[in-house]
């Protein structure tokens, strides 16, 4: 092993080397000058029958949390081979990759036909190990509306994925957040299906660019094919499958990528949908996927989904009648990041024709991805290019920029800034007001964080320690009195006089052991409260119950409901999402004022955990509960609450304000467009941005009921006091119509646009065009 580590060293830093076999095709060694589909063909025909279900699966966790090789390693790569993961999330690239690079290597000279592995992994915050740079949650990312710093910032995960190896991300997520229950929405773009879809977009145009070689940079997945909508916020629960509903919700993030980039790969959801569980169900996977929107990539499962349709779904007689269905329906790769695999079980099916016929259709797939990602010529990462990109100085400055533009002002009754020179003090209040809060894929301990400063460290950065003081106050979950310090955080507002409260939901990542036991968010939690956990209100009501002037921070991957108490007696309101290694110095820039606070929901808050759900794009029947006539309460079964949320999606507040004046339409028949105008003017004092909104609605859909209303595009535009300019946004027909019954169509008539800055109604204004 260690002379294997050697020689990986060495390679790492020599000319590519192509390792085809010397009995394989002349296509195979003329390389480029081949496609990587006839490569691949090539190959395929010279492999055995174990080499092709090898390719099928691999080792998803090469290492053990000790940065040793795992220990079942040699047995997995036997029948599991085509593709590797790292493993832990907190073993340290740098340390860590001589040794990978070693099992790389060996790979590559022990497999027959010298195929080597392709590293796959999750991109969700950065790299899935440790020293990487650590990026905001897609949630926060998707609140900045800022699409051309995201490319920025897929550009420098990219470069540090490549850094280390990897070729294929398991990103973007795709799933519309339409269930504020959901514990994964951290990991999500937020509710609309337009700005997923443009965020996707994004994420695979930036990841899949070609290098100066030709290959493709770094493989995509779009996933979980279909999800986010799960009964009651259940990672694993069943969705609503109504043709109309998937084809004008759940698939339109989807549509909208396949229709402008090409996704190597696809991920299928762990959900049911329409009784049929998505790593079996046919029919989503052929006739709509591969039929209706003309996919052509790979097709995965998610980890564990497969043997899924054996233990849990009872779908399936055996592991291997699993294994059948799924490859019967389009499986072409399985994650299996533990035993049992369900893919080894077709080597008994080596007689079967059929079977035979749609292996050889799978193993295409992974070979092309292989060939075009340029994985043949370059297997190894380079230790000399690693160590000079993770944490690059660049890197750390998109992060922190996305941070600043990725935290949304909820509220500010004038409070805020608050003033930076002084003696004033504060305290800083709360379980989060000293950890990071990153979410589950992002590869920070907080418990032993290496790297990023929690908000009390940033504030005594920028105030010094003498201004600022921490009082926990309370647990995150805990409500004992152990844990718990209700008084002394009350004494501490008092004395301060000036009071910062940080709160919310812990999204930490599965293998920090210290905190696994306050974990309330992320992957395999679902929220039945969208309140604050243990005592954490409480505490709230103790230091509003003061009368100090109070900042209140949601942190956590979700919406959460805020008593009417708390908006009542808050005087701001900031959310963070999970805002990466930067939130804190980000959320102390904006508390005073050095940044300008220019980002917006895309998650609505909703007004009560029972009134879900609350997405702003709700149907017309959705707010009719009673019969008003009769004196029934006609809003939702309770009192007071309506469809209309206060904090919609689109909704955030700055410290300057903005006109954006009633919008131009013009219909342009001849190119099939409409193009609507409008002119955004910084009416404030401070220079700030402003994401302008379009919104829009057929007035009749005759037939399919439409919502109240939708994103169709967005902008945003950085001003200076006093300053004006023009925004013109150009809109084809297509993007304004619906799918019925999975036929795109165009009403002609009359329609309501909007445009404004958020979806509420009074951030809007109206114009109406007619299409012919």
């Amino acid at each position: 092993m260690l002379n294997a580590a050697l020689s990986a060293l060495a390679f790492a830093t020599a000319a590519s080397t192509d390792f085809t076999s010397s009995s394989s095709s002349s296509c195979q060694h003329r390389g480029k000058s081949c496609t990587a589909q006839q490569r691949a063909q090539a190959l395929l025909s010279q492999m055995t029958w174990e080499e092709k279900i090898g390719q099928m699966g691999g080792v998803r966790r090469i290492l053990s949390l000790d940065s040793t090789i795992n220990p079942n390693y040699e047995t997995i790569k036997k029948t599991q081979n085509g593709q590797m993961g790292f493993g832990p999330m907190f073993n340290w690239a740098k340390d860590i990759m001589p040794l990978v690079n070693s099992l790389r290597l060996e790979q590559v000279n022990s497999s027959r036909l010298h195929i080597p592995y392709i590293t796959v992994t999750d991109s969700i915050n950065g790299l899935l190990i440790s020293g990487g740079t650590v990026f905001p949650s897609n949630l926060a990312m998707s609140s900045s509306f800022n699409l051309p710093l995201f490319k920025g910032v897929v550009e420098a995960i990219r470069e540090e994925q490549l850094s280390i190896g990897v070729k294929w991300v398991l990103s973007p997520p795709l799933d519309v957040a339409r269930e504020p229950r959901y514990g994964r929405i951290g990991e999500l773009f937020g509710e609309d299906g337009y700005l997923i879809g443009e965020f996707g977009r994004v994420y695979v145009e930036t990841m899949e660019e070609k290098d100066e070689n030709g290959y493709t940079k770094v493989a995509c997945t779009i996933k979980h094919f279909v999800y986010g909508d799960a009964r009651g916020g259940v990672n694993t629960a069943c969705q609503y499958g109504g043709i109309n509903h998937l084809f004008n919700d759940q698939l339109r993030p989807y549509i909208h990528v396949l229709e402008t980039t090409s996704p190597a790969s696809l991920m299928v959801s762990y959900a049911t949908v329409d009784l049929v569980p998505m790593s079996a169900n046919e029919y989503m996977l052929q006739d709509i996927l591969r039929d209706k929107l003309g996919f052509k990539g790979l097709i995965m499962s998610d980890a564990f989904s497969i043997p899924n349709l054996y233990t849990q779904s009872k779908t399936a007689t055996s592991l291997e009648d699993a294994a059948l269905q799924a490859l019967n329906a389009g499986l072409q790769m399985e994650l299996a990041p533990g035993n049992p695999p369900a893919f080894p079980t077709l080597i008994s099916s080596i007689n079967d024709t059929r079977v035979a016929k749609l292996i050889d259709a799978a193993v295409l797939k992974m070979l092309e991805i292989k060939y075009a990602s340029g994985v043949f010529e370059q297997p190894l990462a380079n230790l000399n290019v690693m160590n000079k990109t993770l944490r690059a100085a660049a890197h750390l400055d998109l992060a922190r920029q996305m941070a600043r533009e990725s935290i949304v002002l909820l509220k500010n009754d004038g409070l805020l800034p608050y003033p930076l020179k002084g003696t004033g003090k504060l305290a800083i209040i709360g379980p989060f007001g000293d950890i990071l809060n990153p979410g589950s894929y992002a590869a920070v301990n907080v418990s032993n964080a290496r790297y990023g400063s929690s908000l009390y460290r940033s504030a005594v950065s920028a105030f010094g320690v003498d201004r600022v003081t921490f009082t926990q106050g309370c647990d995150i979950v805990d409500t004992t009195n152990a844990t718990n310090s209700i008084p002394d955080a009350v004494t501490a507002a008092k004395e301060a006089g000036f009071a910062v409260l940080m709160l919310g939901s812990l999204s930490d990542a599965p293998e920090d052991m210290t905190m696994a036991p306050k974990r309330t968010d992320g992957e395999f939690f679902a929220h039945a409260d969208l309140g604050f956990p243990g005592l954490q209100q409480e505490l709230l009501d103790a230091i509003l119950d003061t009368g100090v002037p109070t900042v209140l921070i949601l942190t956590g991957g979700q919406p959460f409901v805020l008593q009417q108490s708390t908006l009542s007696r808050v005087n701001a309101i900031f959310h963070s999402f999970l805002g990466g290694e930067f939130t804190g110095d980000a959320l102390i820039e904006l508390l005073t004022g050095r940044v300008n606070p220019s980002a917006k929901l895309t998650i609505s808050m909703p007004q009560h955990t029972g009134a879900i759900p609350a997405m702003y794009d709700y149907l017309p029947s959705d707010d009719q509960g009673g019969w008003a006539s009769l004196g029934y309460q006609s809003a939702w079964q309770f009192p007071n609450l309506t469809r209309t949320v206060p904090m919609p999606f689109g909704f955030g507040l700055s410290y300057t304000t903005f006109d954006i004046s009633t919008p131009i339409a013009t219909v342009q028949e001849k190119n099939k467009a409409v193009v609507v105008a409008t002119t955004v003017r910084n009416t404030g004092t401070r220079k700030g941005k402003e994401v302008v909104q379009v919104y829009f609605r057929p007035a009749t859909t005759r037939g399919l009921e439409f919502p109240v209303k939708r994103l169709v595009r967005f902008e945003k535009v950085e001003l200076a006091p006093g300053e004006s300019r023009d925004v013109n946004f150009n809109i084809p027909y297509k993007d304004l119509g619906v799918w019925i019954n999975a036929k795109p169509t165009t009403f002609m008539g009359l329609y309501n646009i909007w445009v404004g800055s958020s979806s509420r109604e009074e951030d809007l204004r109206m114009v109406n065009v007619t299409l012919v």
